[in-house]
């Protein structure tokens, strides 16, 4: 049985990097909710590995044009000259030099994927100009759609400080919580089961009542047992009036 090397080389080169921004990007942004095949899914390594290798191509002729001419000319002329695997074991420090930076730039790349997604700064801007507006009015265009579930879309944070905070009633008279929202799963809208779970909870039994403050760490409730949720998302120092006033006025 020979070992693939070509196979091996593939995947050090264009999936492996793509990985890694995937998984960047995951880390900011939710990721699709539609199933992939392997396929699609290895085609979405290759396509982020592209340009990883597109964007350190630019890099180094951008370095090799402030620092040294001849050294790229050089380097060109021995890959024509070479084949692949003889350039990668003569030139294995600068081969593994590369392999490195690839890594880091994939992780890079994703990270930038992420922030693109979440900040979306060309739909923002699109919609503060009023050409762009006016040229999407015309063609009868009112607006881009939300790819992402609702529940998502809701409960998100504006920023790394905002925090959210939410008023619960539960079905079947189980009484209300209102807390702050620490963690919740992104499913889809059609999956009704969803847990989220809140801190600094506090509790009333009837709508008349006074809420009073459980002597918990948190609770974790379903979106099942849920009848309504009001949602509130401010600032730490926003929300520490607010909490001063809870239990005096049942305000949320």
């Amino acid at each position: 049985m020979q070992f693939d090397v070509t196979g091996f080389l593939i995947f050090l080169a264009f999936i492996l990097p793509g990985f890694l921004a995937q998984r960047a990007r995951y880390s900011l942004a939710p990721r699709s909710l539609k199933p992939l095949s392997p396929v699609a899914e290895v085609g979405e390594f290759v396509v982020a590995g592209v340009w990883v290798h597109v964007t350190l191509v630019v890099l180094f002729r951008l370095y090799f044009l402030a620092f040294g001419e001849q050294h790229f000319e050089a380097l060109i002329s021995t890959v024509s000259y070479l084949s692949l695997p003889k350039f990668l074991w003569e030139y294995r420090a600068f081969a593994f030099t590369y392999l490195v930076l690839s890594l880091a730039v994939g992780y890079c790349f994703g990270f930038v994927q992420g922030w693109l997604i979440i900040k979306q700064p060309i739909r923002r801007w699109i919609a503060r100009m009023p050409l762009p507006k006016r040229m999407l009015k015309r063609v009868g265009i009112p607006g881009f759609l939300q790819e992402d579930p609702v529940w998502y879309f809701v409960l998100k944070q504006k920023s790394a400080a905002t925090m959210v905070f939410l008023e619960v009633e539960m079905k079947n008279g189980a009484g209300t919580y209102t807390g702050r929202l620490t963690s919740y799963g992104i499913l889809d809208d059609s999956v009704k089961s969803k847990d989220f779970y809140l801190e600094d909870v506090y509790f009333k039994q009837g709508r008349l009542d006074s809420f009073a403050p459980l002597d918990c760490d948190g609770v974790l409730l379903n979106f099942e047992d849920v009848a309504a949720i009001q949602v509130r998302k401010g600032e730490p120092e926003d929300f520490l009036e607010q909490q001063s006033t809870v239990t005096e006025d049942d305000d949320f």
